[in-house]
């Protein structure tokens, strides 16, 4: 349960600070369980949609198939722009280019996330 607490205090902050950036914003509460794969956050503004997938964690990780392939959905049908929202502990947020996470297997640590990571200014 404490992942949980984490992942959802993190989701939460991240809809709040797209909210006060002028987006309407949806979180969809447990995305990964019951066999659901969809993106963690919705925004919109201005005719742009994006979508997320969060994730808080200190270490590199791998980004499951089904959750890149549910993001490259989106983009392919709705069409939105896809990210991997990162949060790391006392250092903020970094996002990732769906493109790029992908053409890296899914993988991300520190170092790929210093090379290809934008700020929230330029999602």
């Amino acid at each position: 349960m404490r992942n949980y607490a984490k992942g959802y205090r993190a989701e939460r902050e991240i809809v709040h600070e797209l909210s006060r950036r002028g987006f309407m914003v949806i979180r969809a509460p447990h995305s990964g369980s019951i066999g659901l794969a969809s993106p963690d956050v919705i925004a919109a503004k201005d005719g742009k949609l994006i979508v997320l997938e969060c994730k808080s964690r200190e270490e590199a990780f791998t980004v499951p198939p089904e959750q890149l392939e549910e993001l490259k959905n989106w983009q392919e049908v709705a069409p939105a722009h896809a990210y991997i929202a990162w949060k790391l502990n006392r250092r903020g947020w970094t996002f990732l280019r769906l493109d790029d996470v992908a053409a890296n297997a899914g993988h991300v640590g520190k170092k790929f996330a210093e090379e290809k990571g934008i700020t929230i200014e330029d999602i």
